[in-house]
């Protein structure tokens, strides 16, 4: 299922947003909670969800700027996500790892970050919902060893990653840490760097596995 994302397009309303999704041919629609809905804002966050439906668009996910760290308050902070999300009938939360490269990071800072997914995988199970680790460069999940050591340690079920091509590597070496990700895989971004390949073996092995589209268009 391709899915529009909203987050690469703060400047434009999300009515317009919907009609450019329709017109590059999506079947869902991702919200951001940053420029289109905010935290916590579940009104704004039901009158989005009816915005799609009457679009035909599945609101397949929410794009947070939360990030993992080392944080105390992580119910306090994490719950208005959880609560937008639910008002706006997501599935799927996308969260971005704590940044570090996973080559430099030892055991305590994987740790820490795992158990705070792992209390924000907790919350979101109540509701239903799968989180989603962004696989992003010069963070924890900048590699599928790194990807697979962080989410092994939450030891959750509704946890996965959000792989993406990286730009600094090769096709080859792309498709195959792709095909390493194939336990952990919950959606795929599709970025400047996508290729064909990583399509057809996302919709072989995944077909119904959403492919966020970033871009605005299929690259």
């Amino acid at each position: 299922m391709v899915v529009f994302s909203m987050v690469q397009y703060p400047n434009i309303s999300s009515h317009n947003l919907l009609a450019l999704a329709k017109e590059a041919g999506a079947a869902g629609i991702e919200w951001d909670d940053a420029a289109h809905l905010h935290p916590g804002h579940t009104h704004e966050a039901t009158q989005a969800y009816w915005d799609a439906v009457q679009t035909k668009l599945e609101p397949v996910s929410l794009v947070s700027t939360y990030t993992l760290g080392n944080k105390r308050d992580i119910q306090e902070l994490f719950m208005p996500v959880i609560d937008c999300a639910f008002a706006l009938h997501t599935s799927v939360v996308r969260l971005n790892p704590f940044a570090m490269p996973s080559a430099e990071a030892d055991y305590s800072v994987f740790n820490v970050s795992a158990q705070e997914l792992r209390t924000i995988c907790d919350m979101a199970n109540v509701f239903d919902m799968e989180i989603h680790i962004n696989c992003r460069p010069g963070t924890l999940t900048d590699t599928p060893e790194g990807v697979q050591r962080l989410i092994k340690m939450a030891n959750c079920r509704n946890c996965k990653c959000s792989w993406q091509p990286d730009p600094s590597v090769s096709d080859q070496e792309n498709l195959k840490n792709l095909q390493l990700l194939k336990e952990y895989l919950g959606s795929a971004v599709i970025n400047a760097s996508w290729k064909k390949e990583y399509a057809s073996y996302l919709e072989s092995t995944f077909p119904k596995m959403p492919l966020i589209l970033e871009t605005g268009r299929m690259v």
